[in-house]
Formats: C-alpha cells, structure tokens, sequence
C-alpha cells in the first residue's frame, strides 16, 4: 500500500497530474472495453437474426402447415336433404343416393316422482354416487365410468347441474316430476346400451326408473344411408368422406337404401361365415402340428419345452409375470407383504377390492404407500400368484443379485466355496490372493468370485449347498438361453435344414457353436420348431377369435337390416328382397356434391407468403450491407460522461451500424433458401414439379438478395389445371428427405419442410456462433472471445494498478524529497 501525500511541498496538483497520466495508461484497457462491447453487439444482432427466423418459421407453421393449403368449396344438388363443404383433399364427386335413417340420441325417461326442482335428493332415498357410461363421439361406450356423488344436501336442480357439468356424455333434464337422461352423442352402441347405469342402480331406481314397464326407453340409430352405390351407415349426421365434410339432412330413397343395406349385410354375413369356417380349419391344422387341443395344452406343452432345452427354471409365463414388477420389488419384499399376497390377494379380484385390501393390511404406511403406487396392471398380476409362484420369484429376485456368477461352478467348486474362510478384517486384495490360491478353483470361477463385493461374497458362502446347486443350475441354464438366442428360431431352423451354412455364421456364433454339444444342438432344433409352431398357433388363434367377433357382428348387422326391410315391407317369404315393391317405391333425384378449387383464396394465401418471406430476405440483406462507421468505435465511460443522452444515442447508432456487414453465415444461410426455389421434386408427375414452373422466381436483381417474384398469370393457370401438384410441391405429406424414385435416392418433401429445415440449419449456425439466453459463453464462438476479452481487461486492471501504484510512490518520494529540502533551507536561515 503506497501512502499518497499531496502536493503540499510541490505545490503541484499531484492527482490531476496521476489521473492525467493514467488517462493514457488506461487506452489498450479501453481498446479492450471497445472490443468486448462490439462483441457484446454483434452477439446481439445474430441473435436478433434467429429470432426472426423463429418468427417466420411460426408464420409458416400456423399458415402453411397446420391449415390447409388447397382451399376448396363444395356444391350439392340439393342442400335441403344434404349439405357438404369440401376440405383441401375432396376430388371428383360424391352421390348419396337415399337415406333411410337419421342418427337419434339415445333417452331414458322415468315415472313421476314426488319432486321438485328443490327437493332434497334425500328425500328421495337418492344419496350415494351414482356411475353413468354413456356413448362417445366415436360410437363406442366410454371405457370407465363417470363417478356423481350426490350429498344428503344436494337438491334434485343441483343434481341435475353436476350431470350436466361432468364429462357422462349425457344430458339431464327434471320437469313436472320427471327425470330425462339423453346421450349427448347420437348413435347405436352395437350390442349394448348407449346410456348404462354401472353402479348405484338402487339410486337411479329411486329417481322413476326402478320399473322398466314405466321407463320410456329410446335407443339411439346410426343414420344409415348410400354413397356412391355403397350402403354403409355413422353413429352421427355429420361425418367427413372422401374429403367432404357432409351433413345429412332428412331421409329419401329409403326403401332403396334398405334394399341395399339388407343386401350388404347378407354378403358381409355369407363373408364372415366363410372367413371364420378357414380360420378355424387353419387353427386345426396348426393344433394338429402342435399336438395341442387348446391354449391350456399349449402352454403347457410350451413350459415343458424350455424345461427340456434349459433345464428346471421359471417358465416362460412365469418369467413374463416377474418382469411385470422386476428384480428390485421381489428383492425387496418383506415377509409381512409376502404373506399380504398370499393371504389377502386371489386372482379374479377387481382392482378396486385389491387397493380396499391394501388399505386394511395392517402394513405400515410406508408398505401401504408401496403398494397403492402399483399400477392397475401390477396389482392384478400379483393377485394371481400363488404361494409357489410367490417363493419362487423371491428365490429368482435372491439369485439376479449374485446367482448368475454361479455358472462355471461345478461340485467341486461349490464344495470348495463352502469351506471357502476368511477373517472379516482381510482387505479384499488378500481376499483375492486366497482365491487365486485355491486350487479347487478355475480360471472362470476364480473371475466370478473376484467380482463379487466383500458383502455379496460372504452372504454367497452362507447359502445352503443345495441353493448354491439350484443357482449353479439357473446360472447355466440362463447362459445356455442367451447362447440359444444368439441365433434365433429362423436362425436354427436354417442350420438344421442347411439353408444357413456354418462358415457364414459370425464370429461369436461360430465360437459358441463350437461349444455346443449334440444334445444341446439337438434341444436347440427341437424349440426353434416349436416356437415357430407357437408362433403360427397363437397367430392362428388370433385370427379365429377376431373371425368369431367379425361374425357375430355381422349377424347383429344382418337382424337390424332384416328388421328394417321387414318394417318396410320390401321382404319375401324366403328373406329376399322383393325388387317390385322396392322399384315401384318412390324415388327421388340423388344428392351430387361436386368440389371446385377456390383459386383467389389460394392465390392470396401464396402473396401472402411471398410477401412475408421478401420482409425477411430484405431485413437480412440490409444488414449484410449496411455501412460500417470505423471512426465511431463505441463509448468509453469517460466519454459517455462529456455527452448527453441524445448525442449517446446517435452516436451508438453509427457504431453500432455495419455490425453483420458481408456476414458469410447470414449470406450463406440465405443463399441455401434461394437454392429452393429451383430445385425440383421428383415425386411430382406433372410440369409444375418447381416453383418457378407455376411462376415463382428469385428477382433478376442479384443484389435483392432471393427475394421472390410472382407471376400471377402463370400461378393461377397452374392450380386452374393441377391444384394438387401445386399443394403437394409446396407441402407433400408423404414426401422423405431419403425417398427412392427410380431406383435414385432423392428428396421428395414439399418446399415447405426443406424451406424451414435450411431454415432450422441456419439458425444453428448462428448459435454456434453467437449462442442463444440458455446457454454459457464456453458453449459459442463470440462468447469465447468475450472470455478471452474479460481475461485481458482482468489483466490490465491489475496491471494499471501496479502503474498507477508506482506514480503514487514516485511522486511521494518527490514530495518527501522536496519537503527535506525545505527543513534543511530553514535550519541553514535560522543559523545565520
């Protein structure tokens, strides 16, 4: 620490003089400033560049991709009994040619109850919760159920609100003692109800509905109709077909269209009956192949399989079952929640009685906690295990840990790591040592113990013999599974039939085949048959169900159909359709839509496009080219302190202009996107395959940087003739980045998706330089100089101290110097 003194002696201004001198001192820190501001700036400009690139991308996404780019009206012959609008992908034109039946709304309507609006739902007897199911938008009854509470104090109005409120799908009306429950979706659930009560029946019988003879029931219809010739039906009026959004009004042509619908189903019955007749002979095919009657027998069959290649160990269901909940729960299962399992948990139980039992174990919370976290699916595949599966997973969970090291132990070796001793202080090296000494151990078993932790060794050694054998047994089964699985079924099957040669295995197929025994070989053989077996019967009894389903559908399909065409009276005494009464029934003119491309719309949608990305190749370009002031570098604070704010601001303007001129990324960035515009998509088969062929080119002006021009002339004749190459050379759905076309692989997306990926590539580039908010200055190229730049201004600092010290101490000495003259000329005038 330099002690200043002042310029008492002197008489000079000593920190004028210092400051004066450390104002020059201080221009390469202030060179330094400068640079770390500039890089401070240009980092911000780049970044302002990807945020405008993300704003444009956005436009793109909300403009061009998620709406639809062809915009397309729809006309109908007669809109009074069918309505349409058309979406981008409607083509050609659709008929409806009658409709027989319009979809309705199931309703359930009670007997009078003594109530109003205000009454208590007590007073009804109603309280409790009460489950409704009811149908979906897609015509399906809903998967679970929806849960109303009703409280001793809830009035029958607020019942009806929070029926309203929940997501039931139903609809409830209460007027003049009476309650109305209506499906909120129309339609017929095939085979079921379309509003079902699941649970609190005895409540909803209180509410009118306990005595069905007094229960106005209707059930919802899909409206059943013929398009294009075909006789098909919908749960709703309102339905999408052909890329025709189409409303069905009132019904016509309907004897016509029961005709057809009856017709149809008679075939898809005659179909099904077939299908399911070939199922179920190929299924007894594959029976006979397996030597199995049914899926019982087969499983069986399966398990003695495994059993006879690998030897006693969990079988394959079983395995399946383990998996569910892993090595870590079985390991970890205390005996009381073993014994919960065992004793409170069967198969069959609902997930709902099983998390009820969990409840009332007795557990501690902790253990409670454990098994309420278990999903539905867990729950149940622990409530159907049985005692010996129970110890049996404990047993394999005990094994994973350590057991698989068990499997080069022969008796020998097993014998020897009983009598296997060590004191609890040896070090694990002298552990080892022992183990390399024992010379009733192999090399491998040698590997395996050495493995093992201190702990897992010693709880190893206190393992009964015949545990140590049964894990020695899995550990060599488990080895010869993954060997098995080294080739596969397919794999084996081509060995043993010579369609796969030996020298063509791999290396570690050959190593362990060589290991291979016959009889090993030979097991091998014999379960790639009977898992390709397997295969083929499970798949074939998957078919026969699904065939079973398809006709049981068809015949409910099929009886609608009759009932209809009986109540039409159109059927003959053998179940025909008598054709004389359905042509003499009167007919009306079909309904036609037909679809027109709307050309401005689109016209203006691809303007609008142009003109946004012009703002943004012009915004860029501006910058690349703005002028570069070099006589105004930015501000030093002492300079900021002798100018006001205006002239800051004007200043930095200049300084601050010219930041991004001739930038290479930004010129390279929009030179990827002006390459678009010319490239080709050869999944286009027409001319307008290129933007320029439908009239969308760069400007002639090189210096515009891209930006685009429109012949609007050209633009229009193109979607006039093929608006759908037109929409698929801007957004192709189905187009790659790696498609084959001609046996070439080429790049058949839309302009679009590669106009935004060259997008996604630039903005990259940008943040390799100037980073984005998240990330640290080590992870970018400006920002590494930025380190670098405030590593020297740390330097100099420390550097302008020491010079700043040393001034201090030079003029100090000065002023010491000057003051010891001073006394001694004073001394000398005193003498005299």
């Amino acid at each position: 620490m330099v002690n200043r003194v002042g310029g008492l002696a002197s008489g000079m201004d000593i920190d004028a003089l210092v400051k004066k001198l450390m104002t020059a001192e201080k221009a390469p820190l202030n060179k330094l400033y400068q640079k770390k501001q500039t890089y401070e700036w240009q980092r911000d400009a780049y970044r302002s560049v990807n945020t405008k690139l993300k704003t444009f991308d956005t436009y793109i996404a909300d403009n061009l991709v998620l709406k639809s780019f062809l915009s397309k009206t729809a006309a109908s012959t007669n809109s009074n009994l069918v309505s349409a609008t058309a979406t981008g992908s409607a083509a050609g034109s659709l008929s409806i040619e009658g409709v027989s039946q319009l979809a309705t709304a199931a309703r359930k309507v009670g007997d009078q109850v003594n109530a109003i609006g205000t009454t208590k739902m007590a007073d009804l007897g109603a309280t409790g919760t009460i489950e409704f199911k009811a149908i979906q938008s897609n015509g399906q009854l809903a998967s679970e159920a929806t849960k109303i509470q009703i409280t001793s104090d809830m009035t029958v109005n607020q019942f009806i609100s929070k029926v309203n409120t929940s997501n039931a799908g139903i609809s409830a009306v209460f007027e003049n003692g009476r309650f109305s429950f209506t499906a909120k979706n129309t339609g017929d659930v095939k085979g079921d109800e379309e509003i079902k009560v699941t649970g609190g029946n005895d409540i909803f019988a209180k509410l009118g509905f306990g005595d069905p003879s007094k229960v106005q029931t209707t059930e919802g219809k899909n409206a059943i109709f013929t398009v294009n010739g075909i006789a098909t039906e919908r749960t709703t009026n309102t339905f999408t077909i052909s890329g025709y959004n189409v409303t069905l009004k009132d019904t016509f042509n309907g004897v016509q269209t029961i005709a057809d619908k009856y017709k149809a189903a008679l075939e898809e019955f005659k179909n099904a009956t077939t299908n399911l007749a070939n199922k179920q002979a190929n299924l007894a095919t594959k029976k006979g192949a397996y030597g199995a009657s049914d899926i019982n027998s087969y499983t069986t069959a399966h398990n003695q399989a495994y059993t006879d290649a690998f030897g006693s160990t969990l079988t394959l269901s079983q395995q399946v079952q383990y998996n569910k909940l892993g090595n870590a729960f079985w390991k970890g299962l205390a005996d009381d929640e073993a014994s919960f399992i065992n004793d409170k948990l069967s198969a069959g139980q609902s997930v709902e009685d099983i998390r009820k039992a969990i409840d009332e174990s007795g557990m501690s919370p902790e253990k409670i906690e454990k098994f309420q976290s278990l999903t539905d699916g867990e729950l149940q595949a622990l409530s159907s295990l049985d005692t010996t599966q129970l110890n049996a997973f404990k047993t394999q969970a005990d094994y994973a840990q350590y057991g698989t090291k068990l499997k080069d132990f022969d008796q020998k070796a097993i014998d020897a790591l009983k009598s296997f001793a060590y004191n609890s202080n040896d070090s694990i090296e002298d552990i080892h040592k022992a183990i390399d000494a024992n010379p009733d151990f192999s090399i491998e078993v040698k590997d395996a113990l050495k493995s093992l932790s201190k702990d897992e060794l010693t709880n190893l050694i206190s393992k009964d013999k015949a545990t140590l054998e049964s894990y020695s047994a899995k550990a060599q089964a488990d080895d010869l599974k993954h060997k098995y699985n080294l080739f596969g079924d397919a794999g084996l099957k081509g060995l043993q039939n010579g369609s796969i040669k030996e020298e063509n295995l791999s290396d570690d197929q050959k190593k362990v085949w060589n290991e291979l025994s016959s009889d090993q070989k030979n097991r091998f053989y014999a379960l790639a048959d009977q898992n390709i077996l397997r295969t083929e019967y499970l798949t074939a009894d998957a078919e026969e169900k699904a065939a079973v389903t398809r006709l049981n559908e068809a015949s409910n399909t099929q009886n609608a159909a009759k009932s209809d065409a009986d109540a039409a009276g159109i059927l003959n005494p053998d179940g025909t359709i008598d054709e004389t009464k359905v042509n003499d029934a009167p007919k009306a003119q079909a309904v036609t839509m037909t679809s027109t491309t709307n050309v401005d719309d689109i016209v203006n949608k691809i303007k609008d496009f142009v003109t946004t990305y012009n703002g943004f190749i012009k915004d860029l370009t501006d910058q690349t080219k703005e002028n570069k002031y070099r006589d105004y570098a930015p501000l030093t604070s002492e300079q900021r302190e002798e100018m006001s704010e205006s002239e800051i601001k004007l200043w930095e303007e200049k300084a601050k202009s010219g930041l991004l001129r001739g930038d290479t990324l930004i010129r390279e960035g929009l030179s990827n996107m002006r390459a678009l515009v010319y490239q080709s998509n050869p999944d286009i088969d027409s001319k307008y395959n290129t933007l320029f062929s439908i009239g969308i080119t760069t400007t002639k002006n090189y210096n515009d940087g891209g930006t685009l021009e429109i012949d609007e002339i050209k633009l229009r004749k193109a979607l006039e003739e093929d608006p759908d190459s037109v929409e698929k050379l801007f957004k192709n759905s189905e187009g790659k980045k790696e498609d084959v076309v001609d046996g070439k692989t080429v790049d058949t997306r839309g302009y679009v998706d590669k106009l935004r990926e060259s997008m996604k590539s630039f903005e990259i580039s940008i943040e390799k330089k100037a980073g984005r908010s998240t990330m640290t200055d080590a992870q970018y190229a400006i920002g590494k100089n930025l380190m670098d730049t405030e590593s020297r201004i740390n330097t100099w600092k420390s550097k302008l101290e020491n010079i700043e010290a040393r001034y201090w101490k030079q003029f100090t000495a000065m002023e010491q110097a000057i003051n010891k003259a001073n006394s001694q000329s004073s001394m000398f005038s005193q003498g005299s």
